[in-house]
């Protein structure tokens, strides 16, 4: 086997285990977040005046709304929309209940979430223009320059590499030119530190918080950018949201301890390895928070350049 092929043939390994890991991941938490939100919002919240901090579920549609503002181009509202890694769609049931003529395609990895889903969709307009499909988002069967805008709101992170290279290629073919994106998500500002004592405390949070919810890497903005700019893509605006989204990320580490107790006692004191792992990275996301010397929660907006 050449050596070429052998890498090939390494890297198709490691890309279908790092899928099987976000399924597994998906397949056995995605009820959990019932828990967090019963419109299946499975992201943080967005906080701005006016808002109860105490009332999570505002907040979750909030953030959802903040995206859809940044998803028009200009004062055109879009009419078809990708959510990649859309879990159940509760945004994309939000945009269709809005804009009246939209249609959203749902792309995520896993048929549990499409069940939900599709059970959530109460309306007409969420039951005939959401449309969903089970693939990878980095290698769908979406149609090229065929969407007005596509989001991603936290679930760029499973996507391979701290570039995210393959990623932007697939955002940048399905939009339109001159079409607009958002990804909203945990990044990094710069790399951690590989070596010194002093920081290993902050890579060994950094590795669990990853591991537990199937997270390959966190994308560095930069390296983002600029294969952004590769594939012929631009970034408008790079927004950092770490303090709006704090007052839902403080909810998080009560409400793992309640949900840890009450779902022991159900199943008997036998939770399965990926729900542990679930609330384990729910609880350490405030602290990760902390260290904003290298992380950020983002918002980045941008489009295809016509």
């Amino acid at each position: 086997m050449s050596t070429q092929v052998a890498m090939e043939f390494q890297q198709s390994e490691d890309s279908n285990e790092r899928l099987q890991r976000i399924t597994d991941y998906y397949s056995a938490a995605t009820l959990d977040y019932g828990t967090w939100s019963r419109d299946f919002h499975m992201h943080f919240g967005y906080w701005r005046w006016g808002l109860n901090p105490f009332q999570r579920e505002c907040m979750l549609r909030e953030l959802s709304l903040q995206v859809m503002r940044r998803l028009c181009n200009g004062s055109d509202v879009p009419t078809r929309v990708a959510d990649l890694g859309g879990g159940t769609g509760a945004t994309a049931r939000m945009i269709v209940d809005r804009w009246e003529r939209a249609e959203v395609d749902v792309v995520t990895l896993c048929p549990n979430q499409i069940e939900i889903g599709k059970k959530l969709s109460c309306s007409e307009a969420q039951q005939t223009r959401i449309h969903w499909h089970c693939c990878d988002y980095e290698h769908s069967h979406l149609p090229s320059a065929h969407y007005d805008s596509v989001c991603l709101i936290e679930s760029s992170c499973y996507a391979k590499g701290k570039h995210k290279r393959g990623l932007m290629q697939e955002i940048l073919r399905i939009l339109k030119p001159g079409g607009t994106f958002v990804l909203v998500d945990a990044m990094l500002k710069r790399p951690l530190p590989a070596t010194g004592w002093i920081h290993a405390w902050r890579r060994k949070m950094y590795r669990t918080w990853c591991d537990a919810w199937a997270v390959p890497e966190l994308c560095e903005i930069d390296l983002m950018a600029q294969a952004t700019r590769d594939f012929g893509g631009k970034i408008c605006s790079i927004e950092d949201w770490s303090y709006r989204i704090a007052p839902s990320v403080a909810h998080a580490p009560f409400l793992v301890i309640y949900h840890f107790i009450m779902e022991t006692m159900k199943a008997g004191g036998r939770l399965t390895s990926w729900r542990y792992r679930h609330l384990l990275a729910s609880f350490l996301s405030p602290w990760i928070g902390l260290l904003e010397r290298n992380f950020l929660y983002a918002a980045i907006s941008g489009r295809r350049v016509a």
